[in-house]
């Protein structure tokens, strides 16, 4: 099973059936995506909850029949979803479906028992000084056919994504779009590859007329090992912001 060592730590288990109840409602109406991982598989399978019975919830089937087969066929899932700073979790032994002729419509699980709400302090998102000039690689296909290669410098982050700056408003990405191909440099000589989903886009007006494009992206299917850089880098930063504050404290109070 792909058990993690959180899966196994009953200090975050839930077991109110309320609360988990509660905790897979908001998931719905939030249309938060999940993902479903196999024994033996090493992509995870998108998805989303649909509809919540009493016992029972209904989730979007995946776009392969393949993979519903396999899902179907499976007695080891694993479900996660990572809603507002948290990681949630949750396994199930059996799936079974609707459909119809041919085509899967839904997958029909029960509603957990136990599930596992992790907060993780990692990801709530901290500045990056623009002294750091720390930036992100991003490739992508343009409109018109053309493939192109840009940095865009990194405001903020946290384990669970980026916030990017375009100064020169000319980099056409699209909310909700997954892009493959991009390396987060982490300091010196300290560079990861991850893939980002476009949340948000905010436009920025400068004093002179100009315009600055900022991002919201979230790390999406992240490997352990990136991960572990990720919140090294984050705690590295935090360490270095906080003597900066006690250094800054300290001069004024000489």
């Amino acid at each position: 099973m792909h058990n993690e060592p959180e899966l196994e730590d009953a200090r975050y288990q839930v077991s109110s059936k309320r609360e988990i109840i509660a905790l897979l409602s908001t998931m719905m109406k939030d249309n938060l995506e999940l993902s479903i991982r196999l024994r033996d598989m090493e992509e995870a399978i998108a998805t989303s909850i649909l509809r919540m019975d009493e016992e029972v919830m209904f989730v979007k089937a995946a776009p392969d029949p393949g993979l519903n087969k396999a899902i179907l066929e499976s007695h080891d899932l694993v479900f996660a979803a990572n809603p507002r700073n948290a990681l949630i979790k949750f396994s199930a032994k059996q799936v079974h479906h609707t459909q119809v002729d041919e085509q899967f419509l839904a997958l029909k699980i029960d509603i957990p028992d136990q599930l596992l709400r992790i907060q993780r302090r990692e990801f709530f998102r901290i500045d990056v000084p623009p002294a750091a000039g720390l930036r992100c690689k991003m490739s992508f296909t343009a409109p018109d056919g053309q493939f192109n290669l840009v940095w865009v410098a990194i405001n903020n982050i946290s384990a669970g994504g980026v916030g990017i700056t375009d100064r020169s408003a000319s980099i056409p990405l699209q909310v909700n779009t997954v892009y493959d191909d991009c390396h987060l440099e982490l300091g010196v000589a300290n560079t990861v590859p991850v893939r980002l989903r476009v949340r948000s886009f905010k436009k920025e007006e400068q004093p002179n007329g100009a315009h600055v494009h900022h991002f919201g992206c979230e790390f999406v299917e992240t490997p352990r090992a990136v991960l572990a850089s990720i919140q090294r880098f984050i705690l590295q930063l935090e360490r270095e912001l906080n003597a900066q504050k006690i250094k800054i404290k300290d001069d004024v109070l000489k």
